[in-house]
């Protein structure tokens, strides 16, 4: 039962993440303690060598991911209309107290990987939030190559732990075509899901896959060649998502709920501890 409880777990908080412009799934991986294992694994699977514990790792951590996915477009896009303060308080909070276990696996702290993995979190973000630096657009008429190169871009962003597909998405002009199409897939007897919604997730899933499997390759070779540095590296880009989920910009609200909330996100991490503890 713990090695479903496990996977799922981190699957749906991954799920979740992905949908949120700012926020990492691969940060939750680190958290979750899944990250190492998921790259592992992914890497295996283009060598076309996966074992069966593999398969079912992974499929349960694929199961956990479509169900937070789906249930996180709704809920999420409730949430972020009504309370986005509050909301990214959450997972300010998460993401806060989980460097403290993070840094507990690093033995020697490596300024130049910690301050190399932040910049390329916070940059991009203060590139796209910068008056007319970087144009978000919605295309009109899809480029299906673009969207593919999009998809690979957010891919290898959703395994970065710090970055965020959903942000990429965003700065080439996709997410919300992407959630809405993804919404439509839970009422598709409504008769809105049609053959070309169908094809833009094809499309976009490919290339997700293409930049996850590309990126997991490169970050299999770090570990193994420089285990330390990596992990500073992962440090560095976790610590730097915080800049972009900052709850000040992301509205106004009461301190204390605000603080409440962060506490609520770090009690997740005791909770998410716990459960790596129970394996």
């Amino acid at each position: 039962m713990d090695s479903i409880i496990k996977p799922i777990f981190a699957g749906f908080l991954m799920g979740l993440a992905n949908v949120i412009p700012g926020v990492s799934g691969g940060t939750i991986a680190v958290i979750t303690g899944v990250f190492e294992r998921l790259i592992d694994i992914i890497n295996k699977i283009t060598k076309i060598s996966l074992k069966k514990k593999d398969f079912i790792f992974i499929l349960i951590l694929g199961i956990g991911q479509i169900i937070g996915l789906l249930s996180g477009s709704k809920v999420l896009s409730w949430a972020f209309n009504n309370y986005s303060f509050y909301t990214y308080s959450f997972f300010f909070g998460l993401i806060l107290f989980s460097l403290f276990n993070l840094k507990k696996d690093i033995m020697k702290f490596k300024i130049l990987e910690f301050a190399i993995g932040a910049a390329i979190v916070i940059i991009p973000y203060i590139l796209s939030h910068s008056n007319g630096s970087i144009s978000v657009t919605k295309p009109t008429n899809i480029n299906y190559f673009y969207l593919f190169v999009s998809g690979a871009l957010a891919g290898a962003s959703m395994i970065l732990p710090g970055l965020s597909g959903s942000l990429v998405l965003m700065l080439f002009g996709f997410y919300e075509r992407a959630i809405d199409t993804v919404s439509k897939i839970t009422n598709i007897k409504s008769g809105n899901f049609n053959s070309s919604d169908l094809l833009f997730l094809v499309i976009l899933g490919f290339g997700v896959l293409f930049g996850i499997g590309i990126i997991a390759k490169a970050l299999k070779v770090w570990f193994e060649k420089a285990r330390e540095s990596i992990l500073n590296f992962i440090l560095g880009l976790v610590a730097g998502s915080l800049y972009p989920i900052t709850p000040s910009f992301h509205g106004r609200g009461s301190t204390l709920w605000m603080l409440t909330w962060i506490a609520i996100g770090s009690l997740s991490v005791l909770l998410i501890e716990k459960v790596n503890k129970n394996q």
